[in-house]
């Protein structure tokens, strides 16, 4: 339920800054991801930060260039100096594929990136990470993503042939104690967010109506008794 509650408020947050903040441009944050989230104990609010307030208000312009096989981008030019290239801040496996292309942040990345911070929300594990074979001495990638994916294609439920369940993909510190047809819910809205093509990616009013939803259904599965081994446990990080 904690952990339900940190992606409602970021997408809240993300929420207002797309739509309410009264600008006459559309806002993007560009920065999304798990470490530029505060979340405060014990209620587990979580508020995002790590934001350019240049770029929000509109004030500065820049494009982005390859630097070290990593989309980069150029500083923009401030008082006549020079402008120097430099790496963006914490981003690798948030980056859309359109923003990895162009190095162009819109509404829809900002969507694309939260995608990734709910399954690792779901998982407790990173967007991208590395295995190393020792019998051939090369490192496999291994994506959140397309695991995610995998276990949608069998359905969530199959374990069978290899196949990973949902109960085996959420993070093993929750126990089974979780509502897992909400993880399956929170896992495909996090699909849905991480779409290839922009405009099929909903916006982020409607990621935080659907997270309002699976909120409220997690707090009336507290108040019941628990039953069986996937009853809600009382912390759920």
């Amino acid at each position: 339920m904690s952990r339900i509650q940190i992606a409602t408020d970021v997408a809240h947050g993300l929420d207002y800054i797309h739509n309410t903040t009264g600008l006459e441009i559309n806002p993007v944050h560009k920065y999304v991801k798990s470490s530029g989230i505060i979340v405060t104990e014990p209620s587990f609010n979580a508020k995002i930060c790590h934001f350019g307030a240049a770029e929000l208000c509109s004030v500065t312009e820049s494009k982005a260039v390859m630097i070290g096989g990593e989309i980069g981008e150029e500083t923009p030019e401030l008082g006549g100096s020079a402008s120097k290239p430099r790496d963006f801040e914490g981003v690798r496996g948030y980056m859309s594929p359109e923003f990895q292309q162009t190095g162009v942040a819109t509404q829809k990345s900002d969507v694309y990136a939260f995608g990734v911070v709910l399954l690792e929300l779901v998982s407790g594990e990173e967007p991208v990470r590395f295995n190393y074979d020792k019998a051939t001495g090369n490192y496999s990638k291994i994506s959140v993503i397309e695991k995610a994916r995998k276990v949608v294609e069998c359905g969530g439920d199959r374990e069978e042939d290899g196949g990973v369940g949902v109960r085996n993909w959420v993070d093993r510190r929750l126990s089974d104690s979780f509502p897992v047809d909400v993880a399956k819910k929170v896992m495909r809205l996090a699909l849905d967010c991480l779409h290839v093509e922009p405009d099929n990616r909903p916006d982020m009013r409607r990621v935080a109506g659907t997270l309002n939803d699976e909120t409220e259904v997690a707090h009336i599965n507290k108040r019941r008794p628990c039953e069986g081994r996937y009853a809600l446990a009382n912390s759920a990080v």
